[in-house]
């Protein structure tokens, strides 16, 4: 199966216009993938005979525009044609596909990520199958998902500042290293990014056509998911698979944007917020003790900011919708007919070991959502540990005040819940 697969993604790029995926290769890509088959009804709509000629050839014309790159074009007659036809499966998968390819994605390049493993990557071990949590498959998958400057700004709080904390200070310790406070999930989904508003399109388009069994449901689940325009579950059969391909990819994309805000790196590298600990240790930058208590409390006071785990300002946050996300990811791999264990493996995995670390969590507290702290712990543990170090060398010198010593270690518990001896011991 996987050289079957790999032999497809392997076909000319001209047969796909910068690796979106056509509608007309669906049923040759989906045949291994999603299980659909010749006799499957590709149409799939109940509507008048009339509207659903017109809706027939609408789709037909999106289609073809989609082959040919026009992809405003494509959108356009796709929705047409789902409007005419509000039952209509294949128009809806058309819309959604339509949706990620004005979005720019590049989902054969997407696949073929998450099916082969290059050499280079390989070498540093962070491979999909080599990336042993929810972070690490984020991180394996960031290059596929470019956030341009006009996104990063769309979904971040205005001018990068919450009261007197600032992304990115003009002086101070920080000042090198900017990070982005990012707006609630929902803001960023209606904001001016091209890229989260698209593949949020795509998920509602899609989501009436979705079994509950993929679906976050619940007080504590996806509020797109429990949405009255959700709820009514679409048509089944084979049209179905090709809408969870959809349904993973978006939710997939979508976290994988979030990731890249909340961790951003200016030059590629550790993400800033790590390198913001790291800069601590350079005694040219922080000179005195009060000063180091007061950067590790600022540093603190950011990371509440971006990965925040209280409950009611988790429930909207990036960092929740990443978990809901990855969760949504995973339901719908182990839904879909077919999948091979290279895509589908290593998130299902993922998503399993972060549930399994919410019963770790040490000294949880009671307005914390502890999928949101297990989370923060994982895409903050280089950030953690590096602290750990410097306070433990601080607290050992023998140099700091009970005072100085609850600070810090009130600071470290902001940042991370992980065992720290220093810390931890009366």
């Amino acid at each position: 199966m996987h050289e079957i697969i790999v032999s497809i993604l392997r076909r000319s790029h001209s047969a796909v216009k910068l690796g979106i995926l056509s509608y007309s290769l669906q049923c040759g890509f989906l045949l291994v993938l999603l299980g659909c088959s010749p006799a499957t009804n590709i149409m799939g709509f109940i509507a008048a005979p009339s509207a659903a000629e017109d809706a027939a050839a609408l789709l037909s014309r999106s289609e073809i525009q989609l082959d040919e790159g026009d992809y405003e074009a494509a959108l356009n007659n796709a929705e047409k044609a789902l409007k005419l036809a509000p039952d209509c499966a294949a128009c809806a998968i058309q819309v959604g596909y339509c949706h990620l390819a004005v979005a720019g994605l590049d989902l054969f390049q997407l696949a073929r990520k998450m099916l082969e493993k290059d050499k280079t990557e390989e070498e540093a071990s962070t491979t999909l199958a080599e990336s042993g949590n929810a972070s690490g498959q984020l991180s394996a998958l960031a290059s596929l998902v470019g956030l341009t400057a006009d996104d990063y700004l769309a979904i971040t709080l205005t001018g990068n500042r919450l009261g007197d904390l600032e992304g990115a200070p003009q002086n101070g310790p920080f000042q090198t290293l900017p990070v982005y406070l990012p707006k609630t999930a929902p803001e960023a989904r209606e904001s001016d990014s091209l890229t989260l508003k698209h593949i949020a399109q795509a998920i509602a388009v899609i989501c009436p056509f979705m079994p509950e069994a993929v679906k976050l449901l619940g007080d504590e689940g996806d509020v797109r998911h429990v949405d009255e325009s959700c709820t009514k579950e679409g048509q089944a059969g084979t049209a179905r698979s090709n809408a969870l391909f959809i349904w993973a990819i978006a939710h997939l994309v979508e976290a994988i944007a979030f990731h890249q805000l909340v961790l951003y790196a200016n030059d590629g590298g550790l993400p800033n917020l790590q390198k913001r600990a790291v800069v601590l240790e350079d005694r040219s930058v922080v000179t005195s003790l009060t000063d180091y208590i007061k950067a590790v409390r600022d540093l603190a006071a950011v990371v509440d900011i971006i990965l925040p785990t209280e409950k009611s300002a988790a429930r909207a946050s990036m960092l929740t919708a990443m978990v809901n996300d990855l969760q949504t990811v995973s339901l719908a791999f182990q839904n879909m007919l077919a999948v091979p264990a290279e895509i589908s493996e290593g998130i299902v995995d993922a998503i399993a070991d972060l549930q399994g670390q919410k019963t770790k969590i040490s000294s949880p507290k009671n307005d914390q959502d502890q999928s949101s702290v297990a989370f923060k712990d994982q895409l903050t543990e280089g950030l953690a540990t590096e602290l750990q170090k410097q306070i433990a060398s601080k607290l050992e010198s023998g140099q700091v005040s009970d005072q100085e010593r609850a600070d810090l270690c009130s600071a470290y518990r902001q940042i991370s819940t992980q065992v720290f001896a220093s810390c931890d011991t009366p």
